[in-house]
């Protein structure tokens, strides 16, 4: 029985990681405070769903919550590090001297943000 047990805990653990990804994109615009109300609403309902005892769950919220978090400061690391390939690529097809290139870069990476910022707020 426990054999079976394990292969199918794996399998939902699986499923609600890939919904628990999916819904961390947060609209634009919410606050830190929101964003952990949201976060909390979240892994509360996954508890719950996962059948997590009562004097267990403050243990998965902490856990849960610090996932999420921790996968928007990496998605936000990764868009970054990809702005960043995109400006120097642009320094480099515009032959941008040695000593304005942080300078370019500085200003590249500030116009792609509020580019993403002026999308989001559509």
């Amino acid at each position: 029985m426990r054999c079976l047990l394990f292969p199918l805990a794996c399998i939902l653990t699986l499923a609600l990681s890939f919904d628990a990804v999916a819904q961390t994109t947060s609209p634009p615009g919410l606050s830190g405070r929101a964003l952990r109300k949201q976060d909390r609403q979240i892994c509360t309902t996954q508890a719950t769903q996962q059948g997590i005892l009562r004097r267990n769950r403050a243990e998965f919220l902490k856990k849960c919550m610090a996932n999420r978090q921790g996968e928007r400061k990496a998605a936000a690391r990764a868009l970054r590090k990809q702005d960043r390939q995109i400006c120097t690529t642009q320094a480099a097809q515009q032959n941008v001297l040695r000593r304005n290139f942080a300078e370019f870069l500085r200003k590249c990476m500030a116009a792609r943000q509020g580019e993403r910022r002026a999308a989001a707020g559509r």
